[in-house]
């Protein structure tokens, strides 16, 4: 039996009867046998305890000491222990948070488990450890209706934790193990996932000690070491994206910058994808214009940095001037023209359905007030407002079938039209690329230690990604079929 097999079975039986807690118990396994101190969180009944035992049962013939919530002295002899274990852990007891800050001093080698139902935060600031506990374990509050069912009809002892013997780790193979994992190596991946964590950290006052990192990053040693690989790579990093920092502060924003940092190094090679998708719906805008629009040239004023139809409209017995940009003519759909003071009006709507004439309405809100008196106050219509039609104003054109516009129209055309087979060519580079990204993340889902949850997440991102790529490119097929037309 290959290492990885036998390391697959024993965390298969430790998760038996403990639903939805599979990583956290695999995550707690691999602190645990790198001797690292954690902080086990979860509200009474969230299954801590089963926990515990189950990490316990992973080492052969292992002795534990657990200290409870009652007052009693700590033994001299720590390092006889592979596990001290402090259950119900408060820090309101000055004896207890005395207890634990001994034992973090004089484990040893032995794995340090505290447990409670304090905040992480709360709990570890008030005992003063705060930083140095390697990381937080954060158990799910409840059970899913399903998983429930899945557990009743069971009907097991989940208390009981049977672990084959020939699963279970001695002593001497985990000394030996530890040796090994401390040969793999991090990948560029998992350093540039590590350094962008570090710079979040340091532009938002986040301090993570050194000593946290060295046993944050001999986890995802551990995580490809059992994996059979000698480097780690991104997928290792995944946990990094829990809830394991501690502070609530720390967790809210490193958890959410995680996805974007780990989304980014995934798509490094298509950056464009995530940073600036392209406006397919513009270019469809712009073709349908250019094929529809007539050889008018209107009489125009620059306003704003465009050139603009200008209109005057008289509300409630003001006279207000509004600006259309150029842009809007001959086209369909509404929008909102320019006062002014250079804002968009939402009071008012423009619509030119595919004429040069305006048809517009106003906000029944200003009906009787007028626009300029609540100018500056406001430029946006409430949820309320109702709008009614205000009448259909005509445009001055200054000369049909103008040379300068048919010449100027024809530039735009041939210049969509290389824009068109370059975006084209763009997008389906993304979209191989997607596909083949999508392919090789694939291959890690049923790799040990890897955190389900978040491939899920970062894989439904990625297909959501492919999805947009294949809309904007059905949206560049459709421009170049209708010029073709």
């Amino acid at each position: 039996m290959t290492l990885t097999k036998r390391i697959s079975e024993l965390m298969a039986s430790l998760v038996v009867g403990v639903p939805e807690r599979e990583f956290h118990i695999q995550l707690g396994f691999l602190v645990s046998l790198l001797g690292e101190p954690f902080y086990l969180y979860g509200r009474s009944g969230s299954g801590k305890s089963l926990v515990v035992d189950r990490l316990v049962a992973a080492f052969k013939g292992a002795k534990a000491l657990k200290m409870g919530a009652r007052e009693q002295e700590i033994p001299s002899n720590l390092s006889s222990y592979e596990f001290v274990v402090f259950l119900s852990y408060d820090p309101r007891d000055e004896k207890t948070k005395d207890n634990v800050k001994i034992a973090l001093e004089d484990k040893g080698k032995s794995s340090l488990i505290i447990s409670g139902d304090m905040r992480p935060e709360d709990a570890l600031k008030r005992g003063e450890i705060i930083d140095k506990v390697s990381l937080t374990i954060v158990l799910p509050e409840n059970i899913s209706a399903k998983a429930l069912c899945s557990l009743l009809q069971t009907q097991g002892d989940v208390t009981q934790t049977r672990v084959s013997p020939g699963l279970s780790i001695s002593a001497e193979e985990k000394a030996q193990w530890i040796e090994e994992i401390k040969k793999v190596s991090l990948s560029e991946d998992a350093l540039h996932v590590i350094s962008q964590i570090v710079e979040v950290c340091d532009s938002n006052n986040i301090y993570v000690p050194i000593r946290k990192w060295i046993a944050l990053t001999n986890i995802m040693k551990a995580m490809a070491f059992f994996n059979g690989r000698t480097e780690t790579q991104l997928t290792d990093t995944f946990f990094l994206g829990m809830p394991i920092w501690s502070r609530t502060v720390s967790n809210n924003v490193i958890t959410e910058k995680y996805r974007q940092i780990v989304l980014k190094r995934i798509l490094k090679d298509v950056p464009d994808v995530l940073d600036r998708p392209y406006n397919a719906d513009d270019l469809l805008f712009r073709v349908k214009k250019l094929l529809k629009s007539s050889n008018n040239l209107y009489e125009t004023k620059m306003f704003n940095g465009e050139p603009c139809l200008f209109y005057r409209i008289t509300i409630a017995g003001e006279s207000v001037p509004l600006y259309a940009p150029l842009r809007y003519i001959e086209t369909e759909g509404e929008f909102h023209p320019f006062n002014e003071l250079r804002q968009e009006e939402k009071r008012v709507r423009c619509n030119y359905h595919g004429t040069s004439s305006c048809t517009i309405s106003v906000a029944s809100s200003v009906k009787s007030t007028g626009i300029r008196t609540t100018m500056s106050r406001t430029t946006t219509s409430t949820v309320a407002d109702k709008f009614e039609d205000y009448g259909v104003l005509p445009t001055h054109i200054l000369k049909e079938n103008d040379p300068e516009i048919m010449e100027k129209k024809n530039a735009e055309l041939n210049e969509i039209k290389q824009e068109i087979q370059a975006v084209a060519e763009k997008e389906t580079k993304a979209m191989q690329a997607l596909k083949a990204v999508f392919s090789a993340i694939k291959t890690s889902k049923e790799d040990l230690f890897c955190s389900k949850d978040l491939f899920t997440e970062i894989q439904d991102q990625l297909s959501a990604l492919f999805d947009s790529t294949k809309v904007i490119l059905g949206k560049v097929k459709e421009a170049h079929d209708l010029l073709a037309g």
